[in-house]
């Protein structure tokens, strides 16, 4: 029989990812409580934040034109990142008989 090339992670690190991934999903999860309670309006802005610092409308145009793709691009970059974890962490209890 070979013998398996890939060591186990510790107990340690495996606890710590876990950790990890759980403060990341508390803070995503924070993020669209708190853009919730902002736009329905529980939780009220200061008149600076409401203001785009006298942006004009095509400014504020262009920046929401930018910031709609870079969330979309960051959100597909944790999703992925934290399905692939969740693969390796999956094919990783397989490989030692645990399911």
């Amino acid at each position: 029989m070979a013998a398996n090339p890939r060591r186990k992670p510790s107990a340690f690190l495996q606890s710590f990812y876990g950790f990890l991934q759980t403060v990341f999903a508390l803070l995503v999860f924070a993020i669209f409580v708190i853009a919730w309670a902002v736009e329905t309006g529980t939780i009220s802005l200061p008149q600076w934040a409401k203001a785009w610092n006298n942006a004009t409308p095509e400014e504020v145009t262009t920046y929401t034109a930018v910031l709609v793709p870079s969330v979309s691009v960051l959100f597909l970059l944790f999703f992925f990142a934290g399905f692939l974890m969740m693969r390796k962490e999956r094919r990783q209890f397989s490989n030692n008989g645990v399911v």
